[in-house]
């Protein structure tokens, strides 16, 4: 039997693009690779944060869209839709989903960024009970 992986949930994330570049920051620092699912617009302003977030702590990435050969190099993929990423430890979820994210037990660790907003945590609750 596969081992689940560790879910974590993040509440009240006031500021999700700011949020999300020191996330990755630390999961980059920790040699791990992400896979980061987020809506269309934030998809867009995180790819672009994270040229800029940390001049000292580069983080290598590309869109989920990237051709083939430029998301095998890149330890952090962007995508904004439900997808899955097997090379990736990490899945971290900003999508509103109604069902659990897609191959959601083939990460080392699961994190669910979830707003301020009531609807946005009874449903990440209600996905993962």
């Amino acid at each position: 039997m596969a081992a689940q992986p560790e879910v974590a949930f993040h509440f009240n994330v006031a500021e999700p693009l700011r949020y999300l570049c020191r996330l990755l920051r630390k999961v980059n620092q920790a040699g791990m690779s992400a896979l980061v699912c987020v809506p269309p617009d934030l998809a867009h302003e995180l790819d672009q944060a994270l040229w800029t977030f940390a001049p000292e702590d580069f983080m290598a990435h590309a869109r989920w869209d990237a051709d083939d050969a430029l998301r095998a190099h890149s330890p952090i993929l962007i995508a904004d839709q439900a997808v899955a990423w097997p090379g990736a430890e990490v899945l971290v979820n900003v999508l509103p989903l109604p069902e659990l994210p897609p191959d959601y037990a083939g990460y080392r660790k699961v994190v669910e960024i979830v707003g301020l907003d009531q609807p946005g945590r009874d449903a990440a609750r209600l996905r993962w009970r």
